[in-house]
């Protein structure tokens, strides 16, 4: 792996864990506190981050000039999560929410292929096609896949679980300071990449 890949990785494991944190600061002050699932999210906001600057360096050649082409990637990663929004909206809620706390509708089952059939599914899916359109490599989507499975997995997950409630909403709008933080710490840790032929030749080597 090059310097500017390795940047681009190191850039996106520092905005999955800047992600992961400012969650759960929305998650702690709109909801409920769940700082218990930190170890374990810092191992999938680490790893995740990583997985999407992969995907980062291999599209960064077809990308648009800066500065829209961090704009670019937080419209990649929520085209990769569509799908699973409007398959949420287009059933009945898997669970209902009462005075007394959720309750499911279906069996557990069943809720579980939900969250692989429309979320994971769809959005390695997804990721997959775009990255191999848009870098128009093998590689490129592979790595796009893997990102759009982790960005589900992560910031994406609760979207099943709330589809056809008004929590949607709110949950779009909790995973976008993951987004935001990424294009941020893109914009500073790999500061020598505009789109200048000595930077596209330096990812291809």
């Amino acid at each position: 792996m090059n310097q500017a890949a390795s940047a681009a990785c190191i850039a996106g494991a520092v905005a999955g864990v800047a992600g992961l944190l400012a969650f759960l600061v929305l998650h702690a002050l709109w909801i409920v506190p769940i700082w218990f699932i930190l170890p374990a999210g810092l191992l999938v906001a680490g790893g995740g981050g990583l997985a999407v600057g992969w995907a980062y360096a291999e599209l960064l050649q077809r990308l648009p000039r800066r500065p829209w082409t961090a704009p670019a990637v937080v419209g990649l990663m929520s085209v990769i999560l569509l799908p699973a929004f409007v398959l949420a909206e287009l059933r009945a809620p898997l669970f209902d929410v009462t005075p007394m706390g959720a309750v499911q509708t279906v069996s557990t089952p069943m809720i579980v292929i939900h969250f692989v059939g429309e979320l994971l599914a769809t959005a390695t899916l997804v990721g997959g096609l775009a990255g191999r359109w848009l870098g128009r490599t093998r590689q490129a989507g592979v790595a796009t896949a893997l990102a759009g499975f982790i960005f589900a997995l992560g910031p994406g997950h609760n979207i099943p679980f709330i589809g056809g409630t008004s929590g949607l909403a709110r949950s779009s709008r909790s995973w976008r300071p993951s987004l935001l933080s990424r294009r941020w710490c893109w914009w500073k840790v790999t500061p020598g990449w505009p789109h200048g032929k000595e930077n596209m030749q330096s990812l291809t080597r």
